[in-house]
């Protein structure tokens, strides 16, 4: 049977080549869009591999995202405590350092096991700009299918195609990575298996208890009824299994959670 392997190098060759100007310009563009890609990994890699996991790296690649996608904003935001705080930013969203409740879209994205997917047009409150002609994109930063925190972008020709849906897959897990790396050792199993019992508000709940916070000053810091706080507080000791909220407290040190 005669196949290509067969055939001389040069007819070989030629099938590959494109048969039409329209295939030509169709495969120079993919052409092109690989090595964008591939510039982009090979430009973070580096700077993790110099510099570790950073503010700077973070920047830089939100500017390489923002370029490659054509949008004008952009927030890299990290789950800490049950929310998610803003680390870096661009344009006109939410300052760095501020906190946002892990509620609804943004809690459902990040729900134990991570699913990858993009989350468009669900009109976050991560923007100032307000401008409802905006396109926004809300990509999961997980490693091993565990939440750590959301990319967000918006502009109004952001564009996403396969191919950079796939660059985008690949670049959140290698920032899980390196934040997983920047916040120390992983947690266990069983450690992750306590936190994805807890809804997004529960999860508040347990991480201030090492305050040793009253139920009166639970709803104030959380915007809630005390009777709601109580509520919830009840909750978090059923589900860890444990008698009161000392020990709860105990197992949130333990998770690193401080006071």
């Amino acid at each position: 049977m005669y196949t290509k392997r067969h055939m001389p190098s040069d007819l070989h060759e030629n099938l590959n080549q494109p048969s039409s100007a329209r295939a030509l310009r169709q495969s120079l563009k993919e052409t092109q869009a690989n090595d964008t890609h591939l510039r982009l990994y090979l430009n973070f890699g580096q700077q993790l591999f110099t510099y570790g996991w950073s503010v700077n790296a973070a920047n830089n690649l939100l500017h390489s995202l923002c370029n490659l996608l054509s949008a004008q904003h952009a927030v890299l935001a990290i789950e800490s405590s049950g929310k998610l705080v803003i680390y870096t930013q661009i344009g006109q969203t939410l300052p760095v350092g501020a906190r946002v409740p892990m509620m609804g879209i943004l809690a459902m994205m990040l729900k134990n096991p991570v699913q990858f997917a993009v989350h468009e047009n669900k009109n976050t409150q991560l923007w100032t700009h307000a401008d409802l002609q905006h396109h926004e994109c809300l990509i999961p930063i997980a490693l091993g299918q565990h939440g750590k925190g959301v990319i967000a972008l918006s502009g109004k020709k952001l564009v996403l195609k396969q191919a950079e849906l796939e660059a985008l897959h690949a670049i959140s897990g290698l920032i899980a990575l390196a934040i997983s790396q920047h916040q120390g050792p992983a947690r266990s199993e069983a450690d992750l298996s306590i936190l994805e019992k807890l809804t997004p508000r529960e999860r508040e709940i347990f991480a201030l208890l090492p305050a040793g916070l009253s139920n009166n000053e639970l709803g104030i810091k959380l915007g809630i009824a005390s009777g709601t706080a109580k509520i919830h507080v009840e909750r978090v000791l059923n589900k860890l299994g444990v008698k009161d909220r000392t020990q709860a407290a105990v197992k949130a040190v333990e998770l690193g959670y401080k006071s």
